[in-house]
């Protein structure tokens, strides 16, 4: 009985701790070709994954403007105080206050520090596009980037304190731009234009696959691993890749 039941716990665990989407409403289709990425690259129908309890649900994308860690402050107190990073940005909690990442694509970005107080802080670049910021191995990194107008630029960058001020520097550079990042084996897997990558322990990064089609045109925007299957939800569909570290197989699910 002793095992059974460690049996039925250990099976429970699995199915909590799994992170495969409801795809009862999707049905399987072939892959997208040019033909009909371009036209889905201007589609409403772009899809997230959003947990409702123990299940992982694709939704419409609500398209959120601020990501990350909760900043403690009202619209209308960016507004009146912090005017400089309003727009799409992802929010970083510290010790200490809040790294905040700015990306509004071809008008720019920004990465900021702002104090607990939301009155006091100051800007580290006006630049750079900023997807995450994340910790990682006790030490603070970004991923950074653009594809615009045919051109791509991507980096990760470290984010590091001298004394008591917060500064950057370009780590590596990217093939591409990325668009997502997430944890696998102890280790972070990112998602750019058409590749994913890895980014080990030891801070290198390199290539674990090049997609069958270019996906940066569908917006990847939210990404779930179980095991070693990939779920990436962007616009028009769900693209899952099976085995994606050894002998990647794609499948394209779009709603029945």
């Amino acid at each position: 009985m002793k095992i059974k039941a460690l049996i039925f716990f250990l099976t429970l665990c699995n199915l909590c701790l799994a992170q495969v989407p409801d795809l009862t409403n999707w049905i399987i289709d072939t892959l997208p070709t040019d033909d009909r990425i371009y036209p889905a690259n201007n589609s409403n129908d772009n899809w997230i994954f959003s947990k409702s309890g123990d299940k992982w649900e694709i939704v419409r994308n609500s398209f959120k403007r601020e990501k990350g860690d909760s900043f403690p402050f009202s619209p209308d107190f960016i507004d009146r105080n912090l005017k400089e990073i309003k727009g799409n940005r992802f929010v970083k909690k510290t010790s200490d206050g809040y790294l905040v990442g700015l990306n509004k694509g071809e008008f720019g970005g920004g990465l900021y520090f702002i104090k607990p107080d939301g009155l006091n802080g100051y800007e580290m670049a006006g630049y750079l596009n900023i997807h995450n910021i994340f910790e990682y191995n006790s030490k603070y990194f970004a991923i950074e980037g653009l594809a615009h107008l045919g051109g791509q630029r991507g980096q990760i960058i470290e984010i590091f304190k001298v004394d008591t001020v917060w500064k950057y520097k370009s780590l590596t550079s990217l093939v591409e731009a990325p668009a997502l990042i997430t944890d696998y084996n102890n280790e972070k897997i990112i998602v750019t234009s058409q590749y994913i990558l890895k980014f080990s322990k030891d801070f290198k990064v390199s290539e674990i696959l090049k997609s069958p089609f270019y996906w940066g045109m569908l917006y990847p925007s939210s990404i779930l691993i179980d095991k070693s299957d990939i779920y990436l939800a962007m616009r028009k569909g769900v693209l899952k890749i099976k085995t994606f570290d050894k002998q990647p197989e794609y499948e394209w699910y779009t709603p029945k």
